[in-house]
């Protein structure tokens, strides 16, 4: 089978991680694969091209502003008939408006089976700009009717399937969730505990919550080391350096965009993830594959992944003090709840091997 994937840009993110697993799979069974990205990559995120393309697959890019370029279109269309294409599989909004216009004006494309994997709750995310979470939920609606004309719809998350279903009840919709291998953790060192966030640094991660709970500690006294990783609009990180207690300043690390993540992984000892909406939150489950103590926000999807079982819930800022303090005391004082959680966490992970979740992406390519 020869399979085009379609994608905004190759930027290592969720969608973008979670493609490359998928493709890499894909190869290992025997199909040939093409991606497109329909814009450029930014040069602040670490591009994930050189390694697709070590996997021998052919990358087309479109010329940008991705999908307001009339030529892009007819570049996209060209190459799709070129290559005699059997499957088209979108991820992202952009891509899967690009590929309704192309099925709706060319009879050729028009016949290639289409699938959609949809990566988040797309509207719902926090931005400071009011103009655009106006238009994101407005055109939401609009593509979530372009959506009928696909083969099959696939969400990351039951929560992401529900969000779907909200904007169009009438779309069938399959969910398959990301896929994480096992890593071997680093032994904790509680002299000196690290807590860890990775992710943009915008409002809808949570950063905010974070900073304002550890405000709430004297670091340095103890022991406490906070190391917070991922790229954000520069006057948004500058604002909240500027919110730290100065005698916490040197204890809080703002990492930049991390290019190793077993090396982040092997320092923390706690991950926070403190998101307020997330489509699965592939970090999230990361961060369980090396054996990390997690504490995230009690909302859907996270809370499918984390309890009070496997790690900590929080609600609000006083809750999540709590449970940093909580989790805290766990690894200095009583290591048997740390190791009962890490256990479950491993049991946890065994639904979210390779082996269980690929095989659901071939039944839905096989299917008419």
């Amino acid at each position: 089978m020869l399979i085009c994937h379609v994608i905004n840009s190759l930027n290592r993110g969720g969608a973008e991680t979670h493609l490359f697993d998928l493709i890499t799979e894909q190869i290992k069974n025997n199909n040939v694969v093409k991606i497109v990205a329909i814009g450029p990559d930014s040069k602040n995120i670490i591009s994930l091209e050189n390694e697709i393309a070590n996997l021998g697959i052919n990358i087309q890019r479109l010329n940008g502003p991705r999908m307001f370029n009339v030529f892009s279109y007819f570049s996209f269309a060209n190459y799709l008939n070129k290559e005699n294409i059997d499957l088209i599989h979108s991820h992202q909004p952009r891509s899967d408006f690009m590929i309704f216009v192309l099925k709706r004006f060319s009879k050729r494309i028009s016949n290639i089976k289409w699938i959609v994997s949809v990566h988040g709750k797309y509207d719902t995310y926090l931005e400071e700009n009011k103009f655009s979470n106006i238009f994101r939920k407005i055109f939401m609606k609009r593509l979530s009717k372009f959506w009928g004309n696909a083969s099959s719809i696939i969400a990351i998350s039951d929560e992401v399937k529900e969000w779907i279903y909200n904007l169009n009840p009438s779309l069938n919709t399959v969910v398959i969730p990301y896929w994480v291998n096992k890593n071997s953790p680093k032994e904790i060192d509680t002299n000196e505990l690290v807590i860890g966030f990775l992710g943009r640094i915008n409002k809808n991660k949570g950063i905010e919550d974070l900073l304002d709970a550890i405000s709430n500690f004297d670091l340095k006294e103890e022991s406490i080391k906070v190391n917070i990783g991922g790229y954000g609009n520069v006057d948004y990180v500058d604002k909240l350096r500027e919110s730290i207690r100065e005698e916490n300043s040197d204890c809080i690390n703002f990492l930049g965009y991390v290019e190793d993540r077993e090396e982040f992984f092997n320092e923390v000892d706690i991950f926070v993830f403190p998101s307020f909406s997330e489509g699965l939150g592939l970090v999230l489950l990361e961060a369980m594959s090396y054996s990390k103590i997690c504490i995230t926000r009690d909302t859907k999807p996270m809370n499918t992944y984390i309890s009070s079982d496997t790690g900590y819930l929080f609600h609000n800022v006083d809750s999540l003090i709590q449970k940093i303090n909580l989790a805290i005391n766990d690894l200095k004082k009583d290591y048997s709840v740390i190791e009962k959680k890490l256990s479950n966490i491993d049991k946890k992970l065994e639904k979210s091997r390779v082996e269980k979740i690929f095989p659901k992406f071939q039944e839905v390519y096989k299917n008419e």
